[in-house]
Order: C-alpha cells, then structure tokens, then sequence
C-alpha cells in the first residue's frame, strides 16, 4: 500500500511528532508499504496528497490541529482514508473541559474541576494542591501542581498564554496507570501499564526522556481495581466515540480509577506507552502498525457504506 505519514506539525509537540512519525514509517516499511513523509508546517500539502493518491494516511501528529479534529476533516474533504478517531472524537478528546463534562453526564469517575475565565475571582470548591490545566494540550504541557493560593494565578496566566481555556482541577494523589483501547465496534483493552517516575508527576521530560518513567506491566493493581480500570476505559473509548487506538489516562485511590485524559494519538516512539502495552502481549511495532492502518481503512470503508 502507499501510506501517507502525517508527521511534525506547528504544535508544541512538533519534536515528539517527528519522532513517532520516523518510528511509524520504518516500521511500515519493514511490512513492504511504500511510505511517504509529509509535514504540514510546510507547504503544498494538498498539492503532495493529490499526487501521491496514498491508499491511507497515518496520522502521527501530536497537539494542535493535527489531533482536534482539523486535519481529519480536512482528509475527509479530500476523501482519503486515515488512522485513528474521526473529526468528531478527535475534536471531542481533544479538549479536557468536554471530555470531562461528557464523562460525568455518563457518571464515569474524573477529578472536581472549575473552568476559569480571564479576570474571574477564584473560589475554589476543593482544597490545596490542585492542578491547573490548560483545555487542549497534551503530553502534559502547561500542567502545573499548585500548592498555595499566592502560586495560582501566575499558573493560570501561564496557561492562558498557550491555550484559550483554562481549568482547575482536584489534585488526586494516587496510583498513575494508562490503559491503550484498541479497535472499531468491537474495541479491546490492551494490558494495562502502572507508571511510576523519580518525580511522582508524568511530565513531559518523564514521558520521552529514556529513563524518565519506568511502565509496570502489568499494573501492580488488585484484581477488582484492574477490572475497574479496564470497564471505565473500554467505555470511556465507547462513549466518546473513538476508533482505531486510543490511550486512556488515570489516576487511582482507593480503589476508584478516575479519568485525566483521553489520548486520540498516542505517541509512538521507543520510551512510549502504547506500543509497550501490545509488546507485552506479543504484537511487535511492526505489526502494531500495520493493524492500525488497517482499523483506519476498516473505519473508513464502513463509513462510505453507510
């Protein structure tokens, strides 16, 4: 097949994109696809689409437009097939005050959060520590633990500066796991991996810094919490509307796993979650790959029947 590799990008994780980009082509690759980089920052990238007429898109972009549902919708426009969540669920995902609010409608445990808006006076309804957060970032960007009163609004007006929407969140110190959900109509959980880093916070250096964070696999939860993590993923991904992969990210205390964040595009490179967890099950990056170009295509065909 051609395969069109979506990869780098103008968002703040242009690095971590160009990373599971490469990782992604040469994987492909190595199961005989012809493969083909494309960067958006750059120009002309309707001009090379049309040109090279891939057979699928691999999108490998992280952030920014590449992952709110903006570059789905623009491949759908231009009716090529292409990996991961529609624009729907992309854009959904992509922003943590509507995923949260969807969540709760659907009683699926989160963390307490208020929205903040330029200029409100803050009251909170929960105590210190608390996480201030921007809306729609990843890879941990802009996410900030603060302990007192006189710290909050330097953070608040740090997240303002790289995102429109801004919200704070109930610090829950627990257990940090992450689930990887895999599939179409029929999705299925992937093993579940406990995080565990020098820091005790899962930033972005402890995310793709090698030795940064050590995966536990499998989490080194009880089985009726494990159980729990599982159900809450699987239907976390359902609800949403997800399709391809997707990583879900949590916290757990006594024994209630409540839901941070739901990653549409999961990183991909060699210190990354999601192709450790179907490693520890026997499916290699190469075939990793391969099976997510083809739920793509699988989404895809079903779609255009309907």
């Amino acid at each position: 097949m051609k395969i069109a590799v979506l990869y780098g990008g103008d968002s703040p994780e242009r690095e971590v994109s160009l990373r599971s980009g490469r990782a992604v082509a040469n994987a492909l690759k190595k199961k005989g696809h012809k493969i083909y980089f494309i960067d958006p920052a750059k120009k002309n990238i309707v001009k090379k689409l049309t040109k090279i007429k891939p057979d699928c898109v691999f999108i490998s972009l992280h952030g920014g437009q590449g992952e709110d549902g903006t570059v789905q919708g623009f491949l759908e426009i231009l009716d090529i097939p292409y990996t991961g969540s529609g624009m729907c669920a992309s854009a959904i995902c992509m922003n943590k005050i509507i995923t949260k609010k969807i969540l709760l409608s659907h009683k699926i445990p989160t963390p307490k959060f208020i929205e903040v808006r330029k200029g409100d006076r803050l009251e909170l309804p929960f105590p210190f520590p608390v996480v201030v957060k921007p809306a729609n970032m990843g890879s941990t960007i802009g996410i900030k633990i603060i302990r007192n009163m006189k710290d909050l609004p330097i953070a608040i007006k740090q997240c303002f500066e790289i995102d429109n929407e801004v919200f704070i969140e109930e610090y829950i110190k627990g257990t940090e796991v992450t689930a990887g959900v895999m599939g179409n109509e029929k999705p299925e959980i992937l093993p579940v991996i406990e995080i565990e880093t020098p820091s005790g916070f899962y930033d972005y250096e402890a995310k793709y810094t090698c030795g940064g964070s050590k995966h536990i696999i499998p989490a080194k939860v009880n089985k009726k919490t494990l159980e729990k993590i599982e159900s809450i993923a699987l239907n976390t991904y359902k609800i949403l509307g997800c399709s391809g992969f997707a990583r879900m990210e949590m916290i757990v205390k006594n024994g209630v796993p409540y839901m941070l964040d739901v990653n549409t595009i999961p990183g991909m490179t060699n210190t990354s979650l999601f192709p450790d967890a179907a490693k520890a099950i026997g499916i290699s990056f190469e075939d990793l790959c391969e099976k997510i170009v083809m739920l793509g295509l699988e989404r895809w065909r079903k779609q255009k029947r309907e």
